[in-house]
Formats: C-alpha cells, sequence, structure tokens
C-alpha cells in the first residue's frame, strides 16, 4: 500500500460521508467470525462442503480503471454486497472464492523498491473478504487475471517482474489480513500460463521449464506468507496451482510443495466433461447421460477423474481444491442436474471440495453461461436452481433459493430528463438504439468535445454502465473511458478526468486518437443521446449561431460558428484547403490553439488583427 497517512484520513472522511450510501472502501473493524485454529490442510479443506465465486466482479479489470467500485463493475455486473454473500451462504455454500485482479492497483515504490497495493483497492478487497468472513464462511483469496503472470512466454527476465509483484502483493495482502484465521485461505495465483504459443500450449499441461517457473512462483509466495510473523499466517491454508491450474495428473504431480509449505493444497480447476459443460463445437453433446463426439462417456469420464485426483492427492500428501467447476446454461436443466450429482458424488468420495463458477450470465447460447446467482434481485436463475438444489442433496444440505425475480428498472420518459438549453446535441435517436452486449455506435463528432470545457452527457437504459471508447490513429488500439461518475435519471456523466485518466492510464495523448464510439458493455443497452454541456459562458456562446467580429489587413469579415468548425477542421488537417484558407492562414497561428478547444479558437478569432 501507499502507507500514507494523509490519504488514510481523507479516506475516512469520504467514508463519513458517503456512509448512507454504503459506498466507502475503508476496512471495517476486525470480523467477529468463530475463531478456527490448529488444523491441518485435510482438517480444514473437510469443513468445506460446496464453494462459490464472485465471478466477473473483483477480477474484472481495466487497465484504464483505478477506481475500486467502477473497476468491480467494468464486466457489467453489479458491487457484492453483505445481502448477495448472505443469498449465497442461505443457498447452502460454505465457501466462497473472490477472485481478484491486481494490476491496475498496484504501482512501484522506488524510495523502497517494491510494488505497493493501492490503499483504496486494499480497503474495497478487505469490505469484500468481510462480507464472507462475518459470516462464517471459508474465503479463499487470490490473484486473479494478471498480466505479469500470465504473459507470451516465460522467460528469465518475465519471472523476475512476476516474483517481485507476487512477493508484493502478498506481502501486503499477509500484513492486511494477518489476524484472520484458518477460514480465509490464500491462492497464490490462477491458472498460470503462457499465452503466446498457441492454444494446445496455453491450456495444455506444461513442460519442465514452464512447471518449474510456477513451482518457483509457488515458493515466493509460499515464502512471503509464512515470513510474515503472525501465528494466523503460520498456519494458515496455501493453494498451490499447477500449469494453468489443469486437472491433468502429471501436471499436478509436478507441483512442489516447499518445505517450509506447512498447510498446503493443490489448486485444480476442472470444468468437466468439458464437452458437455462449455464445449460448443460439432463434437460436443450437452445431455447426461452421454458422450461426447469423440465418443467418451460422460459417467466414465467423471468416474476417472476424481479417481485420479484422489490418488496423486494421497501421494503428494496434500489436498486438492476444485477452485472453479460450472456446467454452462444450454437450457439443459435435466441434465445439468444430473450431472451436478456425478460430478459432486464423485468429488465427494475423493474427498475434494469443489467451488461453483458464477459469471452471473444467463443461457445465451455460448460455453460461459455460468450465471446462478441473479445478482440485481439476489435471487436464483430459474434454470439454475434446480441444479443448485441437486448439488445440496449431495452432502444432505436444503437450500434457501428465493424465486427468480427479474429487476425492473424505471420508466423511461424523455419529459422527466433534465436537459439544458444549451446542451449540445451531439447523438440522438428519439426512439432508442437498441444495442446488444458489447455493441456501439461510432460518432466523431463525440472528439470536438473532449476538453476542458465540456461534459459529456450519455443518456441510455441499461443494468451495466456504458463507456467510451477512442479508437488509436491508424487502428492501433481501443481504450475504453469509464466514467468516475454514479448513474442518475437514465444519464451517465463523463469528464474531461475520465479522459485524461484513460489517456495517462496508455500512455498516449489525445492527437493519438482517431475514432470515437458510444458502447455498451455486458448487458445489453438502448441509447438515447449524449449531450456535450458547456461548463463556461464563452464555451455557450460557440453553439448559439452569433457572429464572432473579425478582419486582417484587407477586410472586416464576421466568422460564423460553422466557419469556426469548418477552420478547425482545417487546423487538424481533417479537410482539404478550403477557400477561404489564405485568409484563416493569415489570422490563426496554430501552434497556439487547441484542437478541440473550440472556445479557444474562437477567442483567438476574436482577437485577431
Amino acid at each position: 500500500m501507499k502507507h500514507n497517512n494523509i490519504a488514510r484520513f481523507t479516506a475516512f472522511a469520504a467514508a463519513a460521508a458517503l456512509a448512507v450510501t454504503g459506498a466507502a472502501y475503508l476496512p471495517q473493524m476486525k470480523a467477529d467470525a468463530a475463531g478456527l485454529s490448529g488444523l491441518d490442510a485435510r482438517g480444514i479443506t473437510s469443513q468445506m462442503t460446496v464453494g462459490w465465486n464472485l465471478g466477473n466482479t473483483l477480477d474484472a479489470h481495466s487497465a484504464s480503471i483505478s477506481d475500486p467500485a467502477k473497476s468491480a463493475m467494468c464486466w457489467g455486473n453489479p458491487e457484492p454486497t453483505k445481502e448477495l454473500f448472505e443469498t449465497v451462504k442461505a443457498g447452502g455454500f460454505n465457501t466462497v472464492r473472490i477472485p481478484t485482479t491486481w494490476y491496475p492497483h498496484i504501482e512501484y515504490n522506488d524510495a523502497e523498491q517494491r510494488w505497493d497495493v493501492d490503499d483504496e483497492w486494499m480497503d474495497y478487497v478487505k469490505m469484500t473478504v468481510d462480507y464472507a468472513y462475518e459470516l462464517d464462511m471459508f474465503i479463499i483469496l487470490n490473484v486473479h487475471h494478471e498480466n505479469w503472470v500470465n504473459v507470451g512466454e516465460f522467460t528469465d527476465a518475465t519471472y523476475a517482474d512476476a516474483a517481485a509483484k507476487l512477493e508484493g502483493i502478498w506481502t501486503e495482502v499477509a500484513e492486511v489480513f494477518a489476524d484472520y484465521d484458518q477460514h480465509l485461505i490464500f491462492e497464490g495465483m490462477n491458472e498460470p500460463r503462457q499465452t503466446g504459443l498457441g492454444g494446445s500450449v496455453e491450456w495444455g499441461a506444461g513442460d519442465d521449464n514452464s512447471r518449474r517457473y510456477i513451482n518457483n512462483l509457488n515458493a515466493v509466495f509460499v515464502n512471503t506468507i509464512r515470513n510474515q510473523g503472525s501465528s494466523a499466517n503460520a498456519e494458515r491454508l496455501l493453494m498451490l496451482p499447477g500449469y494453468c491450474a489443469t486437472s491433468d495428473v502429471n501436471a499436478i504431480r509436478a507441483i512442489e510443495i516447499p518445505a517450509n509449505g506447512g498447510n498446503v493444497a493443490l489448486s485444480v480447476h476442472a470444468y468437466a466433461p468439458y464437452f458437455f459443460t462449455m464445449d460448443t463445437s460439432d463434437k460436443a453433446n450437452h445431455t447426461v447421460p452421454g458422450s461426447s463426439g469423440w465418443g467418451e462417456d460422460y459417467e466414465y469420464h467423471l468416474n476417472n477423474l476424481f479417481s485420479n485426483l484422489k490418488s496423486v492427492s494421497d501421494e503428494k500428501g496434500a489436498p486438492i481444491i476444485i477452485g472453479e467447476f460450472s456446467a454452462s446454461d444450454f437450457d439443459n436443466t435435466d441434465s445439468r442436474i444430473a450431472w451436478a450429482k456425478s460430478y459432486l458424488g464423485n468429488a465427494k468420495n475423493a474427498g475434494i471440495p469443489c467451488v461453483l463458477w458464477d459469471n452471473n450470465i444467463s443461457a445465451d447460447g455460448t460455453g460461459e453461461a455460468h450465471g446462478y446467482v441473479y445478482r440485481l434481485t439476489n435471487t436464483w436463475y430459474p434454470n439454475s436452481a434446480p441444479v443448485v438444489e441437486a448439488m445440496m442433496s449431495v452432502y444432505g444440505i436444503t437450500p434457501t433459493l428465493p424465486e427468480y425475480k427479474e429487476y425492473v428498472p424505471p420508466t423511461f420518459s424523455w419529459d422527466t430528463l433534465p436537459v439544458g438549453d444549451n446542451w449540445i446535441e451531439v447523438y440522438k435517436d428519439t426512439e432508442g438504439t437498441a444495442l446488444v452486449a458489447w455493441d456501439n455506435v461510432c460518432e466523431n463528432e463525440i472528439g470536438k468535445y473532449m476538453n476542458e470545457n465540456y461534459e459529456l452527457m450519455l443518456v441510455y437504459e441499461s443494468t451495466s454502465d456504458p463507456y467510451l471508447v477512442m479508437q488509436d490513429v491508424d487502428d492501433e488500439g481501443w481504450h475504453q473511458v469509464y466514467s468516475g461518475s454514479t448513474p442518475k435519471d437514465f444519464m451517465l456523466k463523463f469528464t474531461y478526468e475520465d479522459i485524461q485518466e484513460t489517456l495517462n492510464n496508455i500512455g498516449k495523448s489525445f492527437e493519438d486518437m482517431d475514432n470515437f464510439f458510444i458502447s455498451a458493455s455486458n448487458k445489453k443497452m438502448t441509447l438515447h443521446a449524449l449531450y456535450a454541456v458547456p461548463l463556461n459562458e464563452d464555451t455557450t456562446a460557440d453553439t448559439s449561431g452569433d457572429q464572432f467580429p473579425m478582419g486582417d489587413a484587407n477586410t472586416d469579415k464576421t466568422l460564423s460558428v460553422l466557419d469556426v468548425i469548418k477552420l478547425q477542421k482545417y487546423l487538424l488537417g481533417q479537410e482539404g484547403l478550403l477557400p477561404m484558407q489564405t485568409y484563416y492562414a493569415d489570422v490563426i497561428d496554430d501552434d497556439v490553439v487547441n484542437a478541440y478547444d473550440l472556445a479557444a479558437l474562437k477567442r483567438m478569432v476574436v482577437n485577431a488583427k
């Protein structure tokens, strides 16, 4: 963390001011969970039944976003709440995994020569952990989608970078949670792998070099936690993955447990059988009982999988935790029920706790529809509630699953929108433009107003905040601009600071940008309008249609708003030479004109002699 007392005081003041909204990020007082201590690794895992993943939330990420709440919501999910965890526990789950991505929230401390975690992000993570800890649930906290763990190819240079960041993050996590009991579990990495050598390598079983690389990072993780000094961290359960957390027995067998490992579990992911749970190729078969297009019987596959996992667990002397499992919703509820009973029946017999992946996406025809809890109302998706009941029946648990209740948004009406008289209409569709998830509308007029003289006000309907997109010149990249504001009355504000934050995070300037878009995020959206809101009188005058006096040595003329815009385009080279170019060139020094600042341009024109 930044270890900045002023920042801490500021955060405390903000927390007091925002207490009624629940938006504060400061850590709460020490959670009062029932103490759990003195157990060995198998003693801990034997108390874990079925777990649940807070997917696509704290692991959601964008290099452009540092604000904790915006980061947690940037993939379209609402912020985590205490009520959500209460819903999960009532559903029969006694374990939650909180996937967490750290890279947008760390910075290098030159003075201390280490990587520090941003205070607000650590506070936000702690707040989320405490929701479950106070319910006496087991919590798995990890390092998830990290661009320094999953790299194109493992090298000495990438290892040095990863080891430094891994040590920096876990040093601070170990300090913050130093006194939390054995309910809290740390998982060193999520699916560490090489991403640039093709899919068969990325999602394979690894080779000697890649396995050694990951074992060395696992050792850094273990040493960091065990050396922290607290008695709780000395006995904390630590989860170690093999290459890409594969369920391949040889890759799991290759995981090395450090001599000072202590309580260690092996981390495995198993969306099995894959051709039932996620595949959408012509070899897929989403029916149980059944077999894949390659002829592999699903029941045999699951029996064999868990038999092999138990064998390697016994060999290694360490329990296995399946940190992710699920079957995508293909509108095949009866088959998912049969699969759930078989999967968890095998897991229970093998003594392997399993944690359900939930990304809050309902049946959409893809292999990524792992929605169980509908988070907008804390109810259960109709196709998934019977599957959860089947899971709990394996453990003799009777879950409480509130019937699915659709979120009903307020009714949109143009009559109630507080649109100002001086707002500039950049885009408008009175009936609304329907966009599916991740769809967008190109509107290059936006670029004219991305300066300090305007705020941009987006009018839309969606359960997920949209964003603006800037595209590099020559199509080199797409860069999302996320709002730092809270939506209100179907409106979301984008400020000049939001734009600058994106540019600063990607190390580019506005002049590098070419095309501009309005984009939905991971939920459908109805786009109604985008307005540029002037922030000063001079800016307002630019849109009024008045004539601005100007002249040169030869003649007196006036310059209309249209001419100002044309001149702006000329100076930017966006149009060819205009008929009045010689006149304009005589009176404007384009080196002192902000390319998209019409107010400054007007002042230059008015004062030109």
